[in-house]
């Protein structure tokens, strides 16, 4: 990203004319500085900030996960309307910024020429790169104008999945939100590609793959891409495996290498509103009609007409892991007072209790005992982990390799199973914030009696 500066003389560098290239213009060339001849008021010198310097603090992401920060944008086409996210406008009014620098230019000339926005800015220097429009405010001071209608780019470093504010937003995310396709694509045309494809969080469990997978389908439909698997398996899930179960569609049998574009990054394309804030990404329309079927019927078959409370908690490689923040797990202990308070305040006639810890299992059997119904599932204790180790890591370790896909497929569908169950619940309650806390929210559609999710990290 390119700063204005004040003209330095006695800084040498290379000379360029301000017209509406001057910035690719900068980035092709591949200098540092230069010095702007600017027929619209004095020179100016422009300095290019490596957008990795935007970095983010050490103790916003786990040790667990890779800490990408974001990618260079030396290609890009503010002109290319079919290759921007322009969703990420709907519903606002306003686009504000603290700052007049590459970034915030370039999108003030994307919200003046496709959406019906005004800008705010405090930096009269704006009118040397965009012509005068009745919705261009130029004002001493930045107004307040009502966040929830206002896009505001903020010096500071700001993602926005940090509460899911995707309102407000350091540059070069504000930038990367709009300009992410581009960013995949590296120059090619869109026209090009039929299909997209994205490593889809090959540590995670099945929530993550159908959760991501289905926000990265959605992401994608919107440019006229369809998602697939280039690759036989999701990290420990066989494609065809998930194909039988769930609507995701994976396999194309006409993807190529020249009709299929691979996402780079996929945590870069999560920090992203198109898909970090989609919701319903899980509804019950990822199941098949025939697992659906089924998965109804065992509820019947299980509850008939008992009052249920469904409660989630999730162990084992969460504790192991050493998660911090909303994804740290309360413990039974500190949430047995909620629980007695809504078993006695609603009346259930029934736990179903959801974990892959058998510590935890337990607890509960111990504190409630035979109100407490469980599927079936293979459960761990949080012993059996080396520290930092996950699920998957631990399977590979304790299957045998010729039983391998059969056990995973096996306690995937004993886990959806229990998922399923929790949204048929008629209140629902879950240790910390993970995947499975979003897809059974998702099936549920609102119509819980109450919900609750625990923040002990928070």
């Amino acid at each position: 990203m390119f700063e204005l500066l004040e003209y330095d003389a006695n800084v040498g560098c290379k000379e360029l004319y301000l017209d509406e290239n001057l910035f690719h213009r900068a980035l092709s060339d591949g200098e540092k500085r230069y010095h702007v001849k600017n027929p619209k008021g004095e020179d100016f010198d422009i300095f290019y900030l490596d957008n990795n310097d935007d970095i983010e603090p050490i103790d916003s992401y786990p040790a667990y996960i890779p800490r990408p920060y974001m990618v260079p944008y030396r290609i890009y086409d503010e002109t290319d309307r079919d290759t921007l996210y322009l969703k990420f406008f709907d519903g606002l009014q306003y686009f504000e910024f603290e700052e007049l620098n590459e970034y915030t230019i370039v999108l003030t000339k994307v919200v003046l020429s496709y959406t019906g926005m005004h800008v705010y800015c405090n930096d009269p220097r704006i009118l040397w790169f965009v012509d005068k429009n009745e919705r261009l405010h130029v004002e001493s001071e930045l107004p307040q104008l009502p966040g929830d209608v206002t896009f505001y780019v903020q010096k500071e470093f700001k993602t926005g999945i940090d509460g899911n504010d995707f309102n407000r937003l350091s540059a070069t995310y504000a930038f990367h939100n709009i300009f992410f396709l581009q960013w995949i694509l590296d120059g090619r045309p869109l026209s090009k590609f039929k299909y997209a494809t994205v490593n889809i969080d090959t540590a995670g469990g099945i929530g993550a793959v159908l959760t991501f997978g289905k926000r990265f389908e959605k992401a994608f439909s919107y440019f006229g891409l369809k998602l697939i698997s280039k690759e036989e398996r999701i990290g420990k899930f066989r494609a065809d495996m998930l194909d039988k179960y769930f609507s995701l569609g994976l396999i194309a049998e006409d993807a190529t290498d020249e009709n299929t574009i691979e996402v780079p990054n996929q945590v870069l394309l999560i920090k992203t509103k198109c898909v970090f804030a989609t919701k319903g990404a899980t509804d019950t329309s990822i199941l098949t009609g025939g697992f659906k079927k089924d998965l109804d019927e065992y509820f019947v078959a299980l509850f008939k007409d008992k009052k249920v409370l469904g409660i989630l908690i999730r162990g084992t490689d969460f504790l192991s892991s050493g998660v911090s923040g909303d994804r740290k797990m309360a413990t039974v202990e500190q949430m047995l007072p909620t629980i007695h308070q809504w078993m006695d305040e609603d009346g259930y006639d029934r736990i179903f209790l959801a974990t892959e810890d058998k510590d935890i299992l337990k607890q509960m059997k111990d504190e409630f005992g035979k109100q407490v119904i469980v599927v079936a599932q293979e459960r761990h204790s949080v012993s059996e982990f080396r520290k930092g180790q996950i699920i998957s890591e631990l399977e590979k370790e304790i299957f045998k390799e010729e039983d391998y896909d059969e056990q995973v497929e096996d306690t995937t569908i004993n886990y959806f199973y229990a998922l399923y169950m929790l949204s048929r619940c008629d209140s629902f309650m879950c240790s910390g914030q993970c995947n499975g806390w979003d897809v059974v929210n998702d099936f549920n559609a609102g119509r819980f009696l109450r919900s609750y999710k625990f923040r002990v990290g928070v």
